[in-house]
């Protein structure tokens, strides 16, 4: 499933993958295109994100830095996590960055 979220992060307009995802750890972030801010303001804006996605209370994500960026993390580490569950999480990250 890790694989497969990757691939919707990469096709995704506004969000991008920051590492490979060999197994089931995707680290991403929020970024749009057209994006004309600093990365400090990129970095916060991504940790609003994920307290947002958290406040949701249906997924629980983590964060760390890469190369010097806010990095959201999605693990995938449970052996009954299905398809629907792995669709949950990327909804609710693409609706809680359409509100920022």
């Amino acid at each position: 499933w890790g694989h497969r979220l990757h691939g919707w992060v990469d096709a995704a307009a506004n969000f991008e993958t920051m590492a490979p995802s060999p197994l089931g750890l995707v680290c991403l972030r929020w970024h749009p295109r057209d994006w004309a801010g600093d990365n400090a303001e990129l970095d916060a804006l991504n940790l609003e994100l994920l307290r947002r996605v958290n406040a949701c209370g249906d997924v629980y994500l983590t964060h760390t830095r890469l190369a010097g960026q806010v990095a959201i993390r999605v693990a995938i580490g449970q052996r009954t996590t299905n398809e629907s569950d792995v669709h949950r999480v990327w909804d609710t990250l693409r609706e809680q960055a359409a509100t920022l």
